[in-house]
């Protein structure tokens, strides 16, 4: 606070007012009006219960503190005109709801003051400034700006408003630097009508409302701004002044735009935040409606509870250079006719989606980052029309990109890493164009799942668990000039009715096979490379069409090109070298070979000239035996079980300790598919023999070692092409919302084509008390899917004997399906004592006589209820021996090899005192 008297000409006349003996006015009405033009009034300290009037240019000094003006009725402050100044006063207002100031002309400074108890009204054409001033307890508003009023805040606090702190209308403009407004039961800073503010260096906190709170055609910018502990949102903008260059070129696009709208916030007009940050936030940090046009740089948006951004109705928004991290809920929302363009933004951590963008909206999105959400990052629906160029997007447990509805996406460079189910989805009549896109790390790279003919062009898919590339039944995508490598299973799978076309790929390095053509499908695969696959180069399903030309197949583990039952595709110019096997044709196929060539082939069954169909079939060179499964894989690899006989596996399952039930029944199923095939080779019908099991049996009882190992069987018998194992549980088949889980399934069993799979705990699937749970739409999806591939996969569902039994008949398909049930007894003593025994052997340990005996009287005493472990518990029984004998050890300066491997008694766990079994 400057001091008065010290500034003011040594010529004025001071007016010295005191409530007792000090100036020669009493009141301070009086001393004004004896005032010069320009003259000074110095108060002393003291409560004066008037009401001042200022309509003259005057100065109001406080001569020391304690100075408070609180009239029992009215404003203690009132100026009409003049110039007026007045300094460390402090106003009180006998009620909340009253104006403690009111300045309705003039040009007004309160310069260190306080206004208390009531709200300072700026009226008319008046001009004020509140210079490091506090105004608190009001009700309504702190300052309330109207008309054509100016008002300046600098420094001080405006608090405990039960209402709004700033409260700017009409054609009123209001100028804050470096002010706190907190405490508010409505917005910290409301502008509405046409209105501007332009504040800077502010703090609002705790405001039940909004921070910020934007009507009609008001504007105005914010700039290096605190807004934390806020209750509502930050800023609720339900309308506002336009941009000067509205809309976008053109008028709206009916394709996805690179070009960036013209609308920005480096031009006058809208509401525009500029190197803000936010912090703790009880509602959204942004929401847009109306026709609201708010522009955002360079700002952080931190801990939100609600969703970071949301813009909807004919909301326009520019972003750029700015972060949000940790909403709880979607980063930006965008919904209704709401345009926007967001640049070198990004979110990060987000509690829903990363972006949501739906309905109508119109969105350009270049260099985002979104990472680490909890459901999609980027998901498009309705029918939005949105571009993202150069953006990066990894770590969502769901889709990278999902386009669903009738909305339109174009991915522009760019990158998306560790998506858990599809790094782009493009789903129901949602369409897209991708182009020089990076998928890497996912589930599965892109799948299209859509009518339209989405374009997906130079783009590079590598490091896949499952599938690079997917075109889902019926969808018809082109795929071109793109690599796909590195997958764990299939390259590009196209699916039943598919008529894709896939031109110039790369497909390099394939955990599966190179290309799965499903029945029915058409694609056309032209121009590309397929290069070192442990199976099949081209798999052409039973019943599948289509046109190959100019393919290049080489390095599979399985003969590069299989051709099955009724497939009738036109091959041109396809070249096959350096495989064991060029080709495995199934009876029945009707392919055409035309100008087809073959190099460094081991066994050549290809026609390599002429343009005839092809009437030879592959005989017994492809018949369902156990020579012909093994074929099916390429000398050489590395895959040593598809070596392995039937004798040696049989041999490995009698090796297991105990089950000799299990044992048994998995003989007697061997001795009947040989029956079964006998009965073929006879030209006899076989009989009815379902090859899915139910296991049955506590924890730890062997049932995931069987099952692998009767995958090996089968494969052995010829009764499936590969024998390996997939190992799935509810959370692998059953999605957390409508539509999610018969994917989910789908996939599982798809990676379990021609092996096992094995469903652990499969009663999980219907819990007890949850009838519409998805758990049935994924049993319900396993049963058509068992049915429609019941010569290529086996199913085998296990877990408690009695909650098996409950699962079964929980469906009728299951009944007929799972009619044969193994059940895996709990060990006895003596064979938990032979499963430590077998562990001690294979890592080099020994067991005396008497570890033996302690061994047996331990498992004797172990309370063996539904939860024991069985040889899971035996197996943590010798790790903790070897714990034990390890620290036992340690403390020898030079042990003895016979000292290094003897487990002694000591080594166990105590035994209770029971006497030991004979």
């Amino acid at each position: 606070m400057r001091t008065g008297i010290a500034d003011a000409s040594s010529s004025a006349r001071i007016e010295r007012v005191g409530t007792k003996g000090w100036g020669r006015h009493r009141t301070i009405g009086e001393a004004i009006r004896a005032a010069q033009e320009g003259g000074i009034v110095s108060v002393a300290a003291g409560r004066y219960g008037e009401c001042v009037v200022v309509d003259r240019s005057v100065r109001i000094v406080a001569e020391s503190g304690g100075v408070e003006i609180a009239p029992a009725d009215g404003a203690a402050l009132e100026v009409r005109a003049g110039t007026a100044v007045v300094q460390g006063v402090t106003f009180v207002s006998a009620q909340p709801a009253r104006a403690a100031v009111v300045v309705t002309g003039g040009t007004v400074t309160l310069d260190g003051c306080e206004v208390r108890n009531g709200r300072a009204e700026i009226a008319g054409q008046a001009s004020v400034t509140l210079d490091e001033c506090t105004l608190s307890g009001a009700a309504g508003a702190g300052v309330d700006v109207a008309d054509s009023a100016r008002v300046r805040l600098h420094g001080g606090a405006v608090q405990q408003v039960e209402g709004s702190g700033l409260l700017v209308r009409g054609g009123a403009r209001l100028t804050v630097s470096g002010t706190a407004v907190r405490h508010v039961a409505a917005a910290g800073l409301h502008l509405r009508d046409a209105a501007v503010a332009e504040v800077e260096r502010a703090e609002i906190s705790h405001a039940a409302v909004a921070a910020l709170l934007v009507e009609d055609e008001a504007g105005g910018i914010v700039r290096d701004s605190q807004f934390f502990d806020n209750d509502g949102d930050v800023l609720r903008a339900t309308g506002s002044a336009p941009f000067t260059a509205d809309g976008w070129p053109g008028g709206l696009p009916d394709r996805p735009l690179l070009d960036p709208p013209a609308f920005g916030p480096g031009e006058p007009g809208g509401v525009r935040m500029e190197r803000c940050t936010v912090d703790r936030t009880g509602g959204t940090a942004i929401h847009l409606s109306g026709t609201a046009h708010v522009g955002v740089a360079d700002t952080r948006i931190d801990s939100v509870t609600a969703a970071g951004v949301v813009a909807t109705g004919d909301a326009r928004l520019v972003m750029t250079d700015s972060h949000i991290v940790r909403p709880r809920s979607t980063g930006v929302a965008l919904l209704g006719q709401a345009h926007a363009r967001i640049e070198g933004c990004s979110v990060a951590d987000s509690g829903a989606n990363g972006l949501f963008l739906a309905g109508d909206s119109r969105v350009l999105l270049r260099r985002l980052g979104v990472k680490q959400t909890r459901y999609t990052a980027v998901h498009l629906g309705g029918t939005a029309i949105v571009t993202l160029a150069g953006c990066e997007i990894s770590d969502t447990p769901e889709c990278g990109v999902r386009v669903t509805g009738r909305a339109m996406a174009r991915i522009d460079g760019g990158r998306v890493e560790r998506a858990r189910q599809s790094g782009v989805a493009v789903e129901e009549t949602g369409d897209a164009h991708l182009s020089g896109l990076t998928v890497t790390e996912g589930e599965i790279g892109v799948r299209v799942d859509s009518p339209h003919r989405a374009l997906v062009e130079n783009c590079t898919i590598s490091e896949i668990a499952q599938t690079g590339f997917e075109a889902a039944k019926g969808s018809g995508p082109i795929l071109r000039n793109t690599t796909i490598e590195g997958c764990g299973g299939a390259g590009v799978f196209v699916d039943a009715d598919a008529t894709p076309v896939l031109d110039g790929l790369t497909i390099d390095r394939i955990g599966g096979t190179g290309v799965v053509v499903w029945g029915g499908a058409d694609p056309v695969i032209r121009a590309s490379t397929i290069a070192n696959c442990k199976k099949n180069g081209l798999y052409l399903g039973a019943e599948a069409h289509g046109t190959v030309e100019d393919l290049d197949v080489t390095g599979t583990g399985y003969p590069a090109l299989y051709i099955g039952a009724q497939a009738t595709p036109v091959l041109r110019r396809v070249h096959v070298h350096d495989v064991d096997e060029d080709l495995t044709l199934m009876d029945g196929a009707n392919a055409t070979f035309e100008q087809c060539t073959a190099d460094a082939v081991g066994t050549s069954t290809m026609p390599i000239e002429g343009a005839n169909p092809l009437v030879r079939r592959a005989g017994a060179a492809v018949a369902t035996s156990a020579t012909s499964a093994r074929k099916n894989t390429a000398a050489g690899t590395a895959d040593p079980e598809a070596a392995e006989t039937l004798p040696d596996l049989l041999a490995q399952l009698d090796r297991l300790v105990g089950l000799d039930k299990v044992k048994h029944d998995v003989g007697s199923l061997v001795k009947l598919v040989q029956m079964v095939q006998k009965r073929r080779e006879a030209g006899l019908s076989p009989p009815p023999m379902s090859r899915h099991l139910v296991f049955a049996g506590n924890p730890g009882t062997g049932k995931t070692t069987v099952a692998r190992l009767y995958g090996r069987i089968l494969r052995a018998l010829g009764m499936l092409g590969s024998g390996h194992l997939v190992e799935v549980d509810r959370s692998a088949l059953v999605g957390e919302y409508v539509g999610h889980t018969a994917p989910k399934t789908q996939a599982a069993f798809r990676r379990a084509l021609h092996g096992v799979l094995f469903i652990d705990e499969a009663y999980a699937l219907t819990p007890d008390g949850h009838g519409a749970d998805f758990g049935q739409e994924a049993i319900s999806t396993l049963v058509k899917l068992m049915e429609d591939h019941r010569e290529e996969v086996v199913v085998i569902v296990a877990g408690y004997p009695y909650e098996m039994v409950r699962f079964i008949n929980t469906n009728p398909g299951l009944q007929s399906r799972f009619s044969r049930t193994l059940t895996f007894d709990d060990y006895s003593t003596d064979e938990l004592v032979s499963i430590v025994q077998y562990q001690a052997a294979d890592h080099e340990y020994h067991l005396g006589p008497p570890t033996i005996d302690k061994l047996r009287r331990y498992f004797d005493s172990v309370d063996r209820d539904e939860g024991f472990g069985n040889g899971r518990f035996a197996r943590g029984v010798f790790q903790h021996m070897t714990e034990q004998h390890a620290a036992r050890v340690a403390e020898l300066d030079s042990p003895t090899t016979e000292q290094l491997t003897e487990l002694g008694p000591e080594d166990l766990p105590d035994v209770p005192d029971v006497p030991a079994q004979q």
